[in-house]
């Protein structure tokens, strides 16, 4: 590449450190006025010692300042201070954390589609009431099959009520050892 004259005076300005000195300005062929930078060369072993990552300049590194140390400021967006009162007003923009999220509006479960939410099946219920649904939707248990089922339960659930979603999980366990047995 072609450097012209003033291009050379300010590559070869007299600074602390010019970029280039002037021995490293060589005439581009031999016999013509054209000059052009010398290659240059870069030194493998040395290392700079101020060199810094953006990472590191904030402190994202393992062992730094942990983010419970740095000073909350605003509004949180997923309001959990605050309760969610009973009877959401369409004016109210507020998230309390119990809104869907975007997957979940555009693929929403085969329950949401029955108008079975998320908090339906985490509210623990007692025995007569978790005995009651299944047998509504259609499960003929056995009264000794249930029994162990809701042990099962208790014991994930360390409580004398298990929401319906411990049932769920200890039904597919108990599906899931049965397919592999058979199989």
């Amino acid at each position: 590449m072609a450097v012209k004259e003033f291009e050379e005076k300010i590559i070869t300005k007299d600074n602390d450190e010019p970029l280039l000195k002037q021995e490293d300005i060589l005439l581009k062929e031999p016999g013509s006025s054209e000059k052009t930078a010398e290659m240059l060369t870069r030194s493998t072993g040395h290392v700079f010692a101020n060199y810094q990552t953006t990472s590191s300049q904030y402190n994202a590194v393992v062992g730094g300042l942990p983010t419970i140390c740095y000073p909350v400021c605003g509004v949180p967006t997923i309001r959990s201070d605050i309760p969610a009162s009973r009877i959401r007003r369409i004016s109210d923009r507020t998230n309390y954390g119990d809104e869907a999220s975007a997957y979940a509006v555009l693929f929403p479960s085969v329950f949401s589609r029955k108008g079975v939410y998320e908090r339906g099946f985490l509210k623990t219920r007692p025995k007569t009431e978790i005995a009651q649904i299944l047998h509504n939707i259609g499960m003929n248990i056995s009264d000794g099959g249930f029994e162990e089922i809701w042990k099962q339960a208790c014991m994930k659930h360390h409580e004398e009520e298990v929401c319906a979603e411990s049932i769920r999980n200890v039904l597919n366990e108990i599906h899931g050892s049965y397919t592999k047995s058979s199989c």
